[in-house]
């Protein structure tokens, strides 16, 4: 199975964040399905998970399906400046109930506080990867020193993060724009500020790879199944989430079945729009795939397929 081969070439497990906008779609399930199963696998440590859409049942949504994988204990923070009012979604409130009883979004610490304590007490570098909104980011990367680490945001991240992946962009046009950068004012200038600031290597999955790749659905065991259909998707969805987390879980581009196109990205902070210029020392990239749409259909769909009981090494 892909991660036994995985974990035979690993040294040890990799430090991971994760940021979702665990809103109204729900490929952000199959992913933390994917990076939970890596976690109990020991490929990775989820230290941490940042939830920067936010609505009434979030927390407890995203906790009930860490508790099926008895990694319930995984702390879960918020971007309250991203509360969602208003917004409508079909499977948030079915995975809230089989929360354990009591726990609310009160209960979660502001996000980008729980990215410095997690950056501050890890002894190797982490990878951060978000297929949400990237505004969560740039209040990290804007943080000042605090209680928690004398060092402000970006020197955290420059001493603490090897790479931040994120599921975003448009790179198979010359000029390209994809929801995650240009919903809302504020995701369009932190896209634009992550490009001019991050301080580490930023590897983009853009919109054009995950768009026909079809993967889970109602039949995948678990809470994940629950939610691909409340969701009206019983036969999968897009899988810019999955393959965003797979390839975080991997960390190789080759061996995630990608080329990596390096250069300079910018986004607009106006539009949202986003562009490249290629260069062979440039510390952006973004992913192309090398292989057939089933190559990474059968990879994703052969994790979402494990049950729980089956999801240790």
């Amino acid at each position: 199975m892909f991660f036994e081969e995985l974990k035979a070439s690993r040294a040890q497990p990799v430090d991971l964040i994760f940021g979702t906008d665990w809103w109204t779609d729900c490929d952000d399930v199959a992913a933390l399905d994917i990076l939970l199963k890596a976690h109990r696998a020991g490929l990775i440590r989820l230290k941490a998970i940042g939830i920067n859409s936010v609505m009434p049942y979030s927390a407890p949504s995203l906790k009930a399906v860490c508790e099926q994988y008895g990694l319930g204990g995984i702390p879960i923070g918020l971007d309250r400046r991203a509360v969602r009012r208003g917004a409508f979604c079909l499977y948030q409130k079915k995975l809230a109930a089989c929360c354990s009883p009591g726990f609310t979004n009160a209960d979660c610490p502001e996000a980008f506080r729980l990215y410095r304590s997690a950056l501050a007490s890890s002894t190797e570098k982490a990878v951060i990867v978000d297929v949400g909104f990237p505004s969560l980011i740039m209040e990290l990367l804007q943080s000042p020193p605090d209680e928690i680490s004398s060092l402000n945001g970006t020197a955290l991240v420059k001493s603490k993060v090897s790479e931040i992946v994120l599921m975003g962009g448009r790179w198979d046009k010359k000029t390209g724009r994809e929801y995650n950068f240009f919903a809302y004012p504020i995701n369009r200038k932190a896209a634009a500020y992550l490009c001019e600031h991050c301080p580490v290597p930023l590897t983009f999955l853009g919109y054009e790879v995950g768009k026909d790749v079809i993967t889970g659905g109602k039949t995948t065991p678990g809470l994940t199944g629950v939610a691909y259909a409340a969701h009206r998707s019983p036969q999968g969805r897009p899988s810019w989430d999955p393959m965003t987390a797979v390839f975080a879980i991997v960390g190789d581009a080759e061996k995630a079945g990608y080329q990596r196109v390096r250069g300079k990205a910018a986004v607009n902070p106006k539009t949202g729009a986003n562009s490249f210029a290629a260069d062979a020392g440039g510390s952006h990239s973004y992913l192309v795939k090398k292989r057939d749409d089933r190559f990474y259909k059968n990879r994703i769909d052969e994790i979402l397929m494990m049950p729980p009981e089956n999801c240790d090494e």
